[in-house]
């Protein structure tokens, strides 16, 4: 609570105000601190910006699970419309699908499944039951008992209980199993099976119950201590050369000469048509509007780099704020943030380096930028933004489409390291957008590295809904720094004032004895003169 002070009775002097104009010079050293405390929180602001940016760009296009816009594998420019339908009836659904990636060849292809890949099982005849049954109610009388599953390499021995209800022992197998085996209960058709989770003819499953009692689930005793196997798929292939081939394959989708085909079910007697139709709009609209918005966050950086700061606009201080209004203040910070990452190192390390991407070669791409293209802007000033011939693009896409790809989207088996071992032969061989992606993780990565360290600008000014966000190099310094500062510089600052309002007092205290003095003197001269 502010202490009460009655100040000036005795002088009359505007006490409040004169310790006012005293401590003005003494507060600008506060009010010094305070600008740069806030011009480093308006910095930390603007990189926060610039990382929300990048990683929207990141989330967009570099995320595999966003197949509309990610754009780091060749199928994803490798455009193609692809229709399925059943050769006889379009009423009746096709019994393969397919989606076609790079190498993929345009025409019709004729598929008959002659059969579909399956898992090797124990499956059970139908029984009365729901998955909230218990194997008490079915006819299981001893209280626990053991049975034993075995697939590949993996060999488990499972406790059930006549108290387990089916949906328990579904639990138990399925745990047990680990991704290897499961069990399923259909409550429609009534069955029981444990089965492993792949296909093909590779696959087997034994289960073994010396007790009998899983019989009461449906299962034949004559299925247990059998070895079950799987089965490969068989389809029939016509390519749009007129080609047949019947090919067998472990699962029910598989890849072909670019095509992935997806086995809904097996009929001799029934035909899938599959058309495939290159669009090569749809791959030119993909790398458009990748190029379009890298521009938009290069040009908004390079803008940052170099704009101009205004000198002599400075943070407010408090004291200046009560006296204008909120859209006065707004206007007033809009000027003073300006060139608040002005020359930035960090920042025109970054964009030299994006820039430098396109520049450089990739290892057996077989066709250049200049190509296909593109072209960074001859315009220093414009920090690496990227020029499209739209129709020597669209020309490159429909004669040499592989090689395009190659060149923007080719990885490597070196992966990306945050510590920078193998650098150099990864960048020489990977594409153009995949080393942008590269140098994004470089800033933006919230994992470490072998030394602890998160990505360049998360390090520096953080980001929201990390660790980071307040442990930074930025924050640590408000902290540390300037908060700290402030701190003492304010105790300092009310100590002197405090010592300023003693004195005024001591001067009140003296002119008040003054005054009762000179009162007194007054009223024994008055009572003198009737003598």
């Amino acid at each position: 609570m502010a202490n009460l002070r009655i100040t000036g009775m005795a002088t009359g002097l505007d006490v409040d105000n004169m310790v006012k104009q005293l401590m003005q010079a003494e507060r600008v050293k506060v009010d010094k601190v305070k600008q740069d405390r806030q011009y480093l929180q308006w910095k930390q602001d603007a990189y926060r910006e610039i990382l929300s940016d990048l990683n929207t760009f990141k989330t967009t296009y570099f995320d595999v699970l966003r197949p509309d816009s990610y754009i780091l594998s060749s199928n994803s420019l490798s455009s193609f419309d692809v229709t399925s339908v059943d050769a006889s009836s379009t009423a009746l659904p096709p019994t393969a699908t397919a989606t076609a990636g790079s190498g993929a060849k345009s025409g019709i292809y004729s598929v008959v499944v002659n059969s579909i890949a399956k898992a090797a099982k124990v499956e059970g005849d139908k029984i009365n039951a729901t998955s909230a049954t218990t194997l008490q109610t079915l006819g299981v009388a001893s209280d626990s008992f053991d049975i034993k599953i075995t697939s590949a390499a993996t060999e488990k021995t499972i406790t059930l209980n006549k108290t387990d209800k089916i949906s328990d022992v579904i639990n138990k197998i399925n745990t047990a199993g680990n991704g290897v085996f499961k069990a399923e209960f259909s409550e429609l058709t009534g069955k029981f099976r444990i089965m492993t989770v792949g296909t093909g003819l590779d696959k087997d499953i034994k289960v073994e119950d010396t007790s009998g009692n899983i019989t009461k689930l449906g299962i034949k005793t004559e299925d247990l201590a059998q070895v079950k196997k799987g089965s490969d798929a068989s389809v029939t292939i016509t390519n749009p050369d007129g080609e047949t081939a019947t090919v067998e394959r472990p699962t029910n989708t598989f890849t072909i000469d670019g095509v992935t085909y997806n086995l809904q079910s097996d009929d001799i007697t029934r035909t899938s048509k599959i058309t495939i139709t290159q669009n090569l709009q749809k791959a030119f609209d993909k790398i458009k509007t990748f190029i379009d918005k890298y521009n938009e966050i290069v040009t908004k950086i390079q803008t940052k780099l170099t704009e101009k700061k205004e000198y002599s606009y400075k943070p407010l201080t408090d004291d200046q704020k009560k006296e204008m209004k909120e859209d006065e203040i707004k206007k007033w910070e809009e000027k003073a943030k300006r060139g608040i990452l002005g020359g930035d190192s960090m920042l025109f390390n970054m964009l030299s380096s994006l820039r430098r991407s396109f520049f450089d070669g990739v290892n057996d791409a077989g066709i250049t930028l200049n190509e296909i293209g593109l072209s960074t802007s001859s315009d220093f000033t414009q920090g690496g933004k990227i020029i499209i011939d739209e129709s020597k693009l669209k020309d490159a896409l429909k004669n040499k489409g592989d090689a395009v790809i190659k060149l923007l989207t080719k990885d490597s088996d070196i992966k990306y390291d945050p510590d920078h071992k193998s650098d150099k032969d990864r960048y020489d061989q990977i594409g153009i957008f995949q080393r942008i992606n590269d140098i994004l993780k470089d800033y933006t990565r919230t994992t470490r590295d072998s030394s602890g360290n998160k990505g360049i600008l998360i390090r520096t000014a953080g980001i929201t809904g990390d660790v980071s966000a307040y442990d930074n190099i930025i924050s640590n310094q408000l902290k540390n720094n300037y908060d700290k500062r402030i701190k003492e510089l304010e105790l300092k600052l009310a100590d002197k004032e405090n010592r300023y309002y003693n004195q005024f007092a001591q001067l009140e205290k003296a002119m008040q004895k003054l005054n009762s003095q000179s009162s007194w003197l007054m009223q024994q001269l008055g009572q003198g003169g009737n003598y």
